[in-house]
């Protein structure tokens, strides 16, 4: 049933394109078009002119570039349209239904199983719990090092690196941490680079 209403919709939707095998009214060619069209410039500058919008000799000037198109229009040849785009156009307007239609029976597309909520929702809980012992080791850690030493700089990094994992942004513990850290790191450490890439982003942050 649902296939059947796809293709319906995939029909209905490709219908406007048959308007395209109208006979044309009025305009068979580029000389009628040209024609058509300087005609009008003529109209619309007469109509200006005669509600006072141009003046007189910008009225003449233009009127007078206009009738130049206009005779050169006019000697344009008048090609007749052929049509001979339109086998072209019946067969986009049969394919491009059916095409999009194949694209949804059953075995059309490749088959990529999907990862089963279960697994995902046990594989998220394990690294919780990884990241969770993480970070309480640092924190024993830090709590047994001095807070201005070189060794509590490293830590301080690596625990605020942590909480914003867990947190999914930097919070203001570690933003702290982070800035703690980069007081007492020095210029060639290691972790430098991270604590200010880290105070860069949580004060971008704050400014938006």
């Amino acid at each position: 049933m649902i296939f059947a209403a796809m293709l319906a919709l995939a029909l209905a939707l490709t219908a406007p394109l048959a308007l395209a095998f109208r006979p044309p009214k009025f305009l068979r060619n580029r000389r009628e078009a040209a024609l058509a069209t300087h005609r009008a410039q003529l109209a619309e500058l007469t109509r200006d002119h005669d509600e006072g919008r141009i003046g007189a000799a910008e009225y003449r000037a233009a009127r007078l570039e206009v009738e130049r198109r206009l005779l050169a229009a006019d000697g344009l040849a008048a090609q007749q349209l052929t049509g001979n785009a339109k086998p072209l156009l019946i067969a986009v307007i049969i394919a491009l239904p059916i095409m999009a239609f194949a694209l949804y029976l059953p075995g059309s597309t490749p088959t990529v199983p999907s990862e089963p909520h279960e697994q995902w929702v046990a594989h998220q809980a394990v690294e919780k719990a990884r990241l969770d012992q993480v970070i309480a080791a640092l924190r024993t850690h830090l709590a047994q090092v001095d807070p201005n030493s070189l060794n509590a700089s490293q830590g301080q990094a690596y625990l605020a690196e942590a909480l914003s994992e867990e947190a999914g942004a930097i919070t203001p513990e570690a933003l702290a941490l982070f800035q703690q850290s980069l007081a007492h790191a020095p210029a060639d450490a290691s972790w430098r680079p991270l604590d200010e890439q880290r105070i860069a982003q949580a004060k971008a942050a704050a400014s938006q």
